[in-house]
This record gives C-alpha cells, structure tokens and sequence, in this order.
C-alpha cells in the first residue's frame, strides 16, 4: 500500500469579485457627509485601516480613520466604530498611512491654518495606538506638526526600520510661489529629525511648482518620489540619499531630476520598486480629447527601460470617448504588476485593474482577457488606492458618495493538504499527452469510490468526468470521454474519494 501526500492547488478566477468579502465581495459606508478617500494601510493580522474625510453639507470637512475586518465588516473593537478624529474643526487634506511593527498607527495630512488673514498650509502627523486611540507617547498628545514658514502638504509617508518616519509632500519653504518635492523625517516620539536635510526638511533644487504624489524606498535606504509640474504638466522624478540629499546622477540632466512630457499634459500618481530595483510607475496623460492612463519603467538610476511597451511605456487605450488614470500600481507575490485605474466616460467612473509580466507583458488569464472592472450603481466611483493582501488578493478603495471597497481575487488557493492513503499501487493515465479517449489505470488492493475531474492550467473546472463511481479490488481502467474541442494546453485530473483529494494528474493535449 502507497501513502501519498499531496497539496493541490486550485485558484479561484484571477480578477473576480471575492464573494468572501461584504456583500458579493463590496462594501459601502457612510461617515457623516460626502467620503473622499486618501489612504490606506494592511495590519499584519489582515485588517485593513483606511483613512478620508468626510464633509456634511456646508461644514468643514472632518478627517476619518475607520478599520475594517478581513471579511469587510466594521470593527467594533477599533475606538468609536470607524473612529473619527475632529482636528479642531479644520480642514484636513493629502494624508498617507503606515503601520508599525509594534501595530501603531501613523498617519500624515495636511492642515489649514489662517495666518494674519492668509491661509497657510501645515504637515500633521498623527500617531494612534493599535485600538484607535492616540498615542500620547507621541509629541505629547498623539499630534505633531511642521514648524514651517509658508506652506507645505504631506501627501506620502515611509517608515524606516529605525522607527524614524520620512514625510513626502509639496513645500514652498523660502518662497510660497515656488513650491516643489519636499521631504521631512521625524524621529519616532515625533521631534523633527535635524540630521535629515537642513534641520529635518529637504526642499528639492532646480524644480518649481512640482507636486510629489508618492515615496518609495529603493537601493535600502534612498528615496524615490515621483510627481508633476503643476504649471506646464510634465511628470517629474527625484531620487534621495539617506541624508535627503538630491542624487545627481539620476536622470542624465546632471541635476538628479527627471521631466518628462507626452502629449498636452503627462503626470504621475504612483510608483513602486521592484526587488531588482527596478522603478514602476502610474499615471495619466492628455491627448487633447481625453486623459489615458500610462504605465513606464525605469533603473534605479533613472534610464528608460525601452524593453518595456514602446520605448519603455504602456499608453492604455480603452475606447473611444473612455478615459482613464493610472491611479495605483504594486506588484504581488507572484512577481506580476498590478496596476489600479479610474477608467470611463466623463460621467461613470469604474474601478479597474490589469495584470502584467514585469517584461510588461499583459496576463490575459486576469479578468476578461487581463482586464477586470466593477462598479458600486450609476454614477463616478473614484478609485483611489489599493492593497495587496498577502494572499495576493486586492483590495480597491475609493469614493462615491459613500466610502466603498471591493476585493478582487488573485490568487492560488491552496486546497487542505492530508496525507491520504491510497489503495492502490498505480493510477496513471495513458497515452499522455492524451487523445480523446484516454484511459486512467488503476491497480487497487480495496474496492472504493472514485470522482474525476478536469481542470484547465488556471484551476478552472473544465469539466466533471466520472463522479462518485464504484471499482472493485484488482486492477482495472476506465476511459475518459475528453471533448474533441478541449484546446491544445495543459490540464490537470483531480481524483477524490469519499470527497476527499486523493491524485492530481498532469496530462498535456
């Protein structure tokens, strides 16, 4: 008698609703006004934390941090239920989340203050506790902000493995006309870190009006932060050291920044850093009728990647009077990247995602033919940002009216894995590669129940060939009726009994 041990795995459709999640794998809540999304983070134990404001009709808007369970249900445990924060009745804007290892949460934002009757712009960071509450172990009350003239904005946050926290924003610290990428870092009680830059900020040289969107860590410990220019809309691209100083031989203008512009308007929303320090990033560009979404690549020293679409870049085109923003862009544990879009006439927005090969290579397996999209009813929903869960599956978050949430499957799941003793000493199939009407060989010391079932190379089923039929003791063979039209490629028999996993056979058509 041969006891095998098998682990099979069978993937639920790559680009799908998860059914798993809220109702028919979407949320939607309100949280006392009209919901504008800005950010959102994943703890360890699969919760997920997204942070907004709110704006009841004619009020101030009010900053909202609410966490979710893996399920998409509100968790009650987490401060007041979708926990929300009143900064003294000001305006809170460009905020960013991070977790901790410890499980507190940082959050940075951007304030209003009237100074002598001008309105003037201030960074807030925001540090809680695991349970939603703030930590008063942080600048004292859970609360600190930018001592900066003029104004500034935090729109993207990094933690280093130090606990000490970079701030990534727009700032205009000598001149309120000539804002341009800035960065900041804080120790961890919340100080501002004076090592860092000039006395904790980096206003970045040789750029005016630029606007930083996103941060990430490349090459250990330098930075990356990609943007646009807000006067004559070209994407721009800066590279940091650890001290915050500005890398001059990223790009090849010698100054360490790289703009760049195709067609009317080119601007950038979001990168992310391969494990080979290559640089993804997401944006949108205006062709004069209508904005398409574009994804580029680039080295870690700034050089086009021309292998990469046409000349380095994929321009997505979605139809006539369709149009689209690269919005978000991450890559899963499968070394594939994910790309997040608002795409739709200029009156219904959906949510929507593609799949690629690092190569750029699009993974028609994802969705339909590699594109995937939902919506939550008639009108705009604004995608806004997205998580990758461990699992590969991703959450989208975004906006209508409503905060709402949908969970898109991609991933393999594993079916449970038992060591099942089979009786018999031989199952296989022949010919293999296989005709129309292979035949499966057993060789079996007790009689059992046998089902067969056929899976196509994603872990759909194909179909159910043979289910819950009788063979007795000794050796026998049955054969299998495959569809003359079953395409050339490979598939997998999944042999159960008793409901139970018992082989998987790899057979090639």
């Amino acid at each position: 008698m041969l006891s095998f041990l098998f682990t099979n795995t069978i993937s639920a459709q790559e680009g799908t609703l998860d059914e798993t999640f809220g109702i028919g794998g979407q949320i939607s809540n309100n949280f006392g006004g009209a919901s504008h999304v800005m950010n959102a983070a994943l703890q360890s134990d699969g919760k997920i934390i997204v942070i907004g404001t709110a704006t009841p009709f004619e009020k101030s808007s009010k900053f909202v941090i609410v966490r979710y369970l893996p399920n998409g249900d509100l968790d009650s445990s987490f401060d007041r239920v979708g926990a929300t924060t009143i900064l003294g009745g000001k305006d809170f804007g460009s905020g960013a989340i991070a977790i901790q290892p410890d499980g507190k949460i940082v959050v940075v934002g951007t304030t209003e203050n009237k100074v002598n009757g001008v309105s003037e712009s201030d960074i807030m960071l925001i540090r809680y506790n695991e349970d939603g509450t703030l930590d008063s172990t942080f600048d004292g009350d859970g609360i600190a902000t930018a001592p900066l003239k003029n104004s500034q904005s935090g729109s993207t946050i990094l933690l280093q493995a130090d606990g000490k926290i970079i701030v990534g924003g727009t700032f205009s610290l000598n001149n309120p006309e000539l804002q341009t990428f800035g960065l900041a870092r804080f120790n961890s009680d919340g100080s501002i870190d004076t090592t860092y830059g000039t006395n904790g900020f980096v206003q970045t040289p040789n750029m005016s009006r630029g606007v930083l969107k996103d941060i990430k860590f490349i090459d250990n410990e330098n930075v990356i932060a990609v943007g646009y220019n807000l006067i004559i809309s070209n994407f721009l691209m800066a590279k940091y050291d650890a001290t915050g100083k500005v890398i001059t031989s990223f790009g090849s203008k010698g100054n360490g920044i790289i703009e760049e512009k195709f067609n009317q308007i080119a601007l950038l929303n979001n990168c992310v850093v391969s494990k080979d320090n290559h640089i993804y990033v997401a944006g949108a560009s205006f062709n004069g009728t209508k904005y398409n979404a574009f994804i580029g690549k680039y080295d870690s020293n700034g050089v086009v990647d021309t292998s990469f679409g046409v000349n380095g870049r994929i321009v997505k085109e979605f139809g006539n009077n369709i149009s689209s923003f690269g919005d978000d862009i991450a890559i899963d544990s499968k070394n594939e990247l994910i790309v997040g879009y608002g795409v739709g006439p200029t009156s219904n927005y959906d949510f929507a995602l593609e799949s690629y090969s690092l190569d750029g290579v699009l993974n028609t397996s994802f969705g339909t033919n590699g594109y995937f999209s939902t919506n939550f009813g008639a009108g705009h929903d604004y995608f806004q940002t997205m998580l990758i869960q461990p699992d590969d599956k991703i959450v989208m978050i975004g906006q209508k009216y409503d905060q709402v949430i949908a969970r898109v499957n991609n991933s393999k799941k594993v079916l449970s894995t038992d060591n099942f003793t089979v009786n018999s000493t031989v199952i296989n199939v022949s010919p293999n590669p296989v005709n129309e009407f292979p035949v499966l060989n057993l060789q079996l010391q007790k009689a059992i129940n046998l089902s067969v079932d056929l899976y196509d190379a994603k872990g759909i089923l194909v179909s159910s060939l043979i289910k819950n039929k009788s063979y007795a003791e000794g050796s026998t063979t049955q054969a299998l009726n495959l569809s003359n039209n079953l395409a050339k490629g490979i598939y997998f028999l999944k042999l159960s009994s008793n409901g139970k996993l018992t082989k998987t056979i790899k057979i090639i058509k």
